[in-house]
C-alpha cells in the first residue's frame, strides 16, 4: 500500500464475489451515458489486497441513480447473496482530498472510483463494529500499513469526525472507538485530543489564520 501522499494503484482481482458483482451492474446500466461509480466500504479491500475478505453488500455512491437498473437485474438487497447497495455522498466519510489517492478502474461504460485503503478505514472509525476492526486487521497484515505515524496524519485530516453528532445521527463514539483500535493494533494508548485534535486544529490555524474558532470550541466538547 503505497504511503498517504501518494496514489493507489492496485492490481484488482474480478473474479471476487464484490468483482462479479460490480460486473453484473455493468452489464445492468444502459450504454447511453458513460457511469462513474464510487465503490467504498470493503469491496475494494476484497478486490485489491484480500479476495477472502468477504461482505454481502457492496456499497456503491452512483453519479446518478440506478436502484431501477439495480432492481431490474436483482441485484439489490433480498435479489442477490452479494448484493449492490447504493449510498448518499454522505456515507463515505474522508478528507476532502481522497480523490487525488482514490484509483479509477473502467469496466466498459461504467468508471469505477475506489478510494486508497487508508481512506476506506479512516472510514469506518465512528462505527469501528467487530468488521469493521477486522478490515483494519487485515490489510495490516498484508500490506504493514497503515503505521501508527500515517494513521494519526489519517485522523487528523478527518478531525471533524471528532465534532459532537446530531441528535439525530446513529453513529459511534469515534473518540472512543480510536482508543480501542490504538489498543488492538499497537498495543498502547493514545490521547485523542493531544495526538489528533490539537495538531488538526494547529495546523488549520496555520493554514487559515484566526479562522475555525467555531470548530474548535465545538471539539473542546470532546477533549
Amino acid at each position: 500500500m503505497p504511503p498517504l501522499q501518494e496514489p493507489w494503484r492496485p492490481e484488482l482481482n474480478w473474479t471476487t464475489p464484490a468483482g462479479r458483482v460490480l460486473d453484473e451492474l455493468v452489464k445492468a446500466l444502459p450504454t447511453t451515458a458513460p457511469w462513474k461509480i464510487i465503490v467504498f466500504g470493503s469491496s475494494p479491500l476484497q478486490l485489491s489486497i484480500d479476495p477472502s475478505f468477504l461482505s454481502a453488500d457492496v456499497d456503491v455512491i452512483p453519479s446518478a441513480d440506478i436502484e431501477d437498473y439495480c432492481r431490474r437485474a436483482k441485484l439489490l438487497k433480498g435479489q442477490a447473496a452479494v448484493y449492490i447497495d447504493p449510498c448518499a455522498p454522505a456515507a463515505f466519510t474522508a478528507s476532502a482530498d481522497w480523490p487525488v489517492r482514490a484509483y479509477e478502474a473502467r469496466r466498459g461504460h461504467v468508471t469505477f472510483v475506489l478510494p486508497h485503503p487508508i481512506d476506506i478505514l479512516v472510514s469506518k472509525i465512528k462505527r469501528l463494529e467487530e468488521k469493521d476492526l477486522q478490515a483494519f486487521r487485515v490489510v495490516r497484515a498484508k500490506t504493514g500499513h497503515p503505521t501508527e505515524e500515517e494513521l494519526l496524519q489519517a485522523l487528523r485530516r478527518v478531525v471533524d469526525v471528532y465534532r459532537p453528532s446530531f441528535d439525530e445521527e446513529a453513529g459511534g463514539d469515534p473518540r472512543h472507538n480510536t482508543v480501542l483500535l490504538w489498543r488492538e493494533l499497537f498495543n498502547k494508548p493514545i490521547s485523542v485530543a493531544q495526538q489528533i485534535i490539537g495538531p488538526a486544529l494547529a495546523e488549520r490555524r496555520r493554514n487559515y489564520g484566526p479562522q475555525g474558532h467555531e470548530l474548535r470550541d465545538a471539539l473542546r466538547k470532546v477533549t
